[in-house]
């Protein structure tokens, strides 16, 4: 899992390139837009299924085939519903027709990932066949890429791209679905008694899941709203390349999802051992990724995105500290969708929700005047930070167990110091030459042992961790 992140991210930094050089901030902003809106609606899809899966398959692999046939057509029916309202919204909203061609075209393929994602990646990752999803997920890479740099050098389009987005992900879905056959998953027909019994168990999950979704999407949505394609362009940007420092979240939900599930069905005390230990690792393995945007990160920008895109650079920066949320709070909704009913996580991004809307009313505004072009986008990024901070703290609240609340506090703080130094000084960092920057990079492991983040016996449970493969708590 971990090499196919990683090949995945380095052939997608090819796209990331590319497609910005030739489009620039205004069409950029309108693919952000579409990708962002459509998400926004196909969140609704999954139904909570993934949480039932995650809690049953891996302790029964032969449920795969009384079940896969059922939810297949259950979410054909929903797919089809929810495109009709995307439509239905873009044509009331207004919106020009070139963005209502990418947002549909992109609403197929939200479609097809999601579902993926969603369904056949944790069924078969709940079976432990990382290799072939592994292998899926860099061949659906390489499609896209290849056919979308074919699309920019004869017809550079962004709906023709959105289309290759949807081609590429429609690939994945038919070779799965293929696989699954030969497996005989689907050799059960739709029992929709057996539906209820699914849908008594996940629905429940499924309110926290829309409502993640929709809290995740919202912030493009507003700067959409708020400001222009422009600004959603250079938010789009910078949250694009934060995406690229979240490497290990695929690792760490594909990885452990499985392990969390069997620990908390042993009832024995090792999911809480084990949820800490990994919480403690993704404080660590966050704190050179965060400084790494704040220190590199508008020259890692200029050369994927060009100067075009300046504006967004300092955006970058002011997203650093999200960075360590983001894992933080992903971590913590795999564990609360497997230990919990799902009523208090909902509650938890009904909140987030409207607090990230009230953020957001304010904050853009305020960056347009303060700040100017790009602005918007900075002020987007405080907002993000607040509502990312108020969803760890909130799960932290109605975890199962007691946590180290002390420990994970200290922790937090010494990670987000220097990042607050390094936007406060931005200015002044900017200006100085890599040589001087690289040193301080060097620096950070140093910081790191001195203030305690980390100690040499944390690094050794670790390796020993990932030695034992699964999760396994030392």
């Amino acid at each position: 899992m971990s090499l196919s992140v990683g090949i995945t991210m380095a052939i997608s930094l090819i796209l990331r390139m590319a497609l910005p050089r030739v489009f620039g901030p205004e069409k950029m902003g309108v693919l952000y837009f579409a990708e962002s809106f459509s998400n926004l609606f196909f969140t609704f899809l999954p139904l909570g299924l993934t949480t039932y899966i995650n809690r049953t398959v891996p302790a029964r692999p032969a449920h795969t085939g009384e079940i896969l046939n059922t939810i297949l057509v259950l979410e054909a029916f929903a797919a089809l519903f929810i495109g009709i309202l995307l439509w239905g919204s873009l044509i009331w909203t207004g919106h020009d027709t070139e963005t209502i061609r990418a947002t549909l075209i992109m609403g197929g393929y939200a479609a097809f990932f999601i579902f993926q994602k969603s369904v056949m990646h944790a069924v078969y990752i709940a079976h432990d066949e990382f290799v072939l999803i592994s292998r899926l997920n860099i061949i659906i890479k390489v499609v896209l890429v290849l056919s979308c740099l074919l699309c920019l050098w004869i017809w550079p389009s962004v709906s023709l791209i959105a289309t290759m987005y949807l081609l590429s992900e429609l690939c994945g879905f038919v070779f799965l679905l293929w696989i699954s056959k030969k497996r005989g998953y689907l050799a059960v027909s739709p029992d929709w008694g057996r539906l209820k019994q699914i849908l008594k168990i996940s629905l429940p999950f499924y309110l926290a899941g829309v409502l993640n979704g929709v809290y995740s999407e919202i912030d493009t949505t507003m700067l959409a709203q708020l400001a222009n394609h422009k600004e959603v362009g250079y938010f789009g940007a910078a949250y694009k390349l934060i995406g690229v420092f979240l490497m290990m979240i695929p690792i760490i939900h594909s990885a452990f999802t499985p392990a969390l599930s069997r620990a908390l069905a042993a009832a024995d005390g090792s999911f809480l051992a084990l949820a800490q230990q990994l919480i403690r690792f993704l404080l660590i393995a966050s704190l050179p990724l965060s400084m790494g945007l704040i220190i590199f990160g508008d020259h890692i920008a200029r050369i994927l995105y060009g100067d075009s895109f300046a504006p967004s650079f300092k955006v970058i920066c002011y997203l650093s500290p999200v960075l360590t949320m983001m894992y933080l709070n992903t971590f913590m909704a795999i564990c609360m969708n497997l230990s919990s009913s799902g009523r208090k996580l909902a509650i938890i991004f009904v909140f987030g929700i409207l607090l990230n809307i009230g953020l957001d009313s304010l904050f853009i505004p305020w960056g347009l005047k303060m700040h100017g072009e790009g602005g918007a986008a900075l002020g987007v990024s405080f907002a993000t930070f607040l509502c990312e901070l108020y969803s760890f703290i909130a799960m932290i609240c109605i975890f199962p167990g007691r946590m180290q609340h002390a420990r994970l506090a200290y922790g937090c703080l010494a990670i987000f110091l220097p990042c607050w130094l390094g936007m406060y000084f931005y200015d002044d960092l900017v200006a100085w030459e890599l040589g001087w920057r690289v040193l301080l990079a060097l620096s950070i492991p140093i910081y790191a042992f001195a203030v305690r983040v980390v100690t040499l016996a944390e690094c050794k449970s670790f390796i020993e961790l990932f030695r034992q493969g699964r999760g396994a708590v030392t």
